[in-house]
């Protein structure tokens, strides 16, 4: 069963994602932030990343460019409500640090259940 790392701060948000993560047959684990998530991953268990961007402590960006230095070609899905600015703006560059798939939020269940499947599929 592929184990997904799962970076969030809003918790609500997080246990609906876990949930369905869990139903799509995944094991998962939580992460509040980049900080705890950089704790948690291991890349001999994690299979995937699966990070907000705008996050308190280490934001997912920055989490992004620690995680490529840890294990160069990790595979990421960054998401992202759009936060301040435009939104939209974030994402793309999420890709350009080394996220696999972007998505914005919120997404469908299913939207989400392809990017993974995507993103396992190509490892």
């Amino acid at each position: 069963m592929p184990k997904i790392l799962l970076v969030d701060d809003d918790d609500s948000f997080a246990w609906v994602v876990a949930d369905a993560l869990i139903r799509f047959g995944y094991s998962v684990v939580r992460a509040c932030n980049g900080t705890e998530a950089l704790q948690l991953y291991d890349p001999t268990t994690i299979q995937l990343v699966v990070t907000d961007l705008f996050m308190p402590d280490m934001d997912g960006m920055e989490l992004i460019l620690e995680l490529e230095q840890l294990n160069p070609g990790v595979r990421i899905i960054a998401m992202s409500g759009g936060g301040t600015g435009q939104p939209g703006v974030h994402l793309p560059m999420a890709e350009r640090l080394g996220a696999v798939k972007t998505l914005f939020k919120p997404f469908p269940l299913e939207t989400l259940r392809l990017a993974v499947q995507e993103c396992l599929d190509t490892t």
